[in-house]
């Protein structure tokens, strides 16, 4: 099967799922206008699909004021013009019968519509009597200017944190897993390497069907007949699985137990990557009280930390066989593979995510599977800008443009004399996060949260 026909199948499960909608008597939704005939008429327009992580680019054809085509746009890197069943169908947002098209007022226990211009009035009107009652709830939908004018708009305006995204429920172990494992968070991969790596891992992650347009990538090469290895450590059986060479299911909440497991045997059998370690690496462990960055061990601590993770043990607590467990070892023992790992929600979402996080770093780190083309571990996201928009950009309550914190005073100091920070105000005070804003908020008539939509696919 190659790219091409992968994505079609896609659609085809798609469009299966809305006929047999319309067989139940269910509603489809509004569907947009048909394409017009005469191709002059449609003016096209470039646009990100904010739907899932990809981050493809998109071509609108807009006629009439209204969108009437969509189609990927050949010249992106990303998704060499072609889209997934999603990003074909991103247009019918905007003809939902459901779709909100004008603001609506709360009187009494009713809604009642009114015009834009009264709503910024309102709005306006109640953050000027209550600056700090005021919150921004965004996402890794926005763009990075939208972004950035957001963050400069609450913290270098009104001069408080109150703006975070939903980036902050998804996202968290990620970020402070690349924090605690580079001190800087960041990626260390990137999609190139799906189309160079040996071996692709996926670690509770569903490419297939989450990101079907960079499987699709990979799906490509082996229709090119290029030898490439696919590995599914899962909790269940999905679209991905019927794609892999390996598909090794363990138990919930062991795959930390089996991360352990690979690395006890890459130093018990000294197939780690020695010169990469030596010269790059240090070794850290869990610290009471609990810090972001662990204490210093060194290495023969680390080896014993690893000591209790066998094969035999690894396979009682975790239901992967361990003649599995030695499989995987082997290959990141090999110098001859490039192997990329890939995760999502899976890792991210788990009890223990920002240590499944480092571990899936460290393996890599421990050997040498790391910063060379086909070589990284890569988590994938949710959204296509949260990165770029909620953490680049300072739209989280702690954050400021740049990788910069609020409570640092030489940033805030700067950011506060930028020209826009009203005098007395200061963005150095810590926010309350949108977990807590329900019951952090006293006075609920005289404050209020702007949201925008968002949402990890």
């Amino acid at each position: 099967m190659d790219r091409r026909d992968f994505l079609k199948t896609t659609a085809m499960t798609a469009a299966t799922l809305a006929a047999s909608r319309l067989a139940y008597g269910q509603t489809p939704g509004a569907a947009p206008p048909a394409v017009s005939s005469s191709s002059g008429g449609v003016k096209w327009n470039k646009a990100p699909c904010r739907f899932c992580g990809t981050g493809c680019h998109v071509q609108v054809g807009v006629e009439g004021g209204k969108v009437v085509a969509i189609a990927g746009d050949p010249k992106a890197e990303v998704n060499k013009g072609l889209l997934c069943v999603k990003g074909y169908h991103v247009g019918l947002a905007l003809y939902g019968s459901d779709r909100l098209t004008q603001p609506l007022l709360r009187k009494g226990d009713t809604q009642v519509p009114i015009s834009w211009d009264e709503a910024l009035d309102i709005i306006a009107a109640r953050i000027q009597k209550d600056p700090k009652g005021f919150g921004l709830y965004g996402s890794g939908q926005w763009t990075i200017p939208e972004g950035y004018t957001a963050s400069r708009f609450v913290k270098g305006g009104l001069g408080t944190n109150q703006l975070d995204a939903n980036a902050r429920l998804c996202m968290s172990s990620a970020v402070t897993g690349f924090l605690a494992t580079y001190g800087v968070d960041e990626p260390a991969g990137c999609y190139d390497d799906l189309d160079t790596c040996d071996v692709l891992i996926m670690w509770g992650n569903n490419p297939a069907e989450m990101h079907p347009v960079l499987f699709s990538r990979v799906i490509d090469r082996r229709s090119r007949g290029e030898k490439v290895t696919l590995i599914d450590i899962g909790t269940r059986r999905t679209r991905t699985s019927a794609f892999c060479d390996h598909v090794l299911r363990f138990k919930p909440n062991t795959d930390l137990a089996i991360a352990c497991g690979i690395a006890h045997l890459l130093v018990e059998n000294g197939t780690w990557d020695k010169a990469f370690v030596e010269a790059n690496c240090a070794f850290r462990a869990p610290s009471e009280p609990a810090t972001l960055q662990g204490r210093a061990i060194t290495f023969d601590e680390y080896r014993a930390l690893l000591a209790p993770y066998t094969p035999e043990h690894v396979e009682k607590l975790s239901g992967v066989s361990q003649q599995d467990l030695r499989m995987l070892a082997g290959l990141f023992g090999r110098r001859d593979v490039r192997i990329t790992s890939l995760w999502c929600m899976g890792v991210n979402q788990h009890t223990r995510g920002t240590a499944m996080n480092s571990l899936i770093h460290g393996l890599h780190l421990l050997s040498g599977h790391f910063g060379k083309p086909g070589d990284a571990p890569t988590s994938l996201t949710g959204q296509p800008s949260a990165c770029g928009t909620v953490r680049e950009v300072g739209t989280l309550a702690q954050a400021l443009p740049g990788g910069r914190v609020v409570t640092r005073r030489s940033t805030a100091t700067r950011w506060r004399t930028s020209g826009t920070c009203p005098r007395g105000a200061s963005p150095r005070r810590r926010a309350t996060t949108p977990c807590r804003c329900g019951s952090a908020s006293p006075r609920p008539r005289s404050r209020a949260v702007t949201s925008t939509p968002s949402g990890c696919r």
